[in-house]
């Protein structure tokens, strides 16, 4: 993982599947989202992970010390390092926001009856990750190593899409 594109792409691949499941019209055949509420917060909790250490790596850090105990599922944490070597990304704290807890505890993966998870505008998820993966590009030069620019771009639809449904 020393490279920073392999987790950048690894994250990219994370939003993009949790953007195709959220749009995809096949969605609208089961009752409602619960079925993979989970699921898609686990791909983003992930793809969160691999951005911030995607920029981490770039900004001189090692693959072991993102892998330390009290580092490698803290978002917050990651964060707060990431933002100490200048990452200024208002998406990466409403992100951290929603996934930090359940992820570091596990807790998209491994349920609990009593848990409570929070519950954000789809649209403004995939804004937040637009802007992050603008962010983190642009600082790992992967577009522009295969004569792209960066753009970080989930265009979420302004309709009804963009609300959970439960029942």
């Amino acid at each position: 993982m020393s490279d920073p594109v392999l987790p950048y792409s690894t994250a990219k691949g994370y939003v993009q599947s949790a953007f195709l499941l959220m749009t995809n019209e096949i969605r609208f055949q089961a009752p409602d989202d619960s079925s993979f509420y989970l699921s898609f917060h686990m791909l983003l909790g992930f793809a969160m992970e691999l951005y911030l250490k995607s920029f981490l790596l770039q900004n001189g850090y090692e693959e072991k010390a993102l892998r330390a105990a009290g580092v490698r599922h803290d978002l917050s944490k990651l964060l707060e390092m990431a933002e100490a070597k200048g990452l200024k990304e208002r998406g990466a704290v409403t992100l951290v926001d929603l996934l930090s807890e359940h992820h570091r505890s596990f807790g998209f993966r491994y349920t609990k009856a009593e848990s409570e998870y929070p519950i954000i505008n789809l649209q403004r998820v995939f804004e937040a990750f637009s802007s992050l993966d603008l962010a983190v590009d642009t600082v790992i030069g992967a577009s522009v190593a295969h004569g792209k620019r960066p753009r970080g771009s989930w265009d979420f639809p302004n309709d009804f899409r963009k609300i959970w449904r439960f029942s």
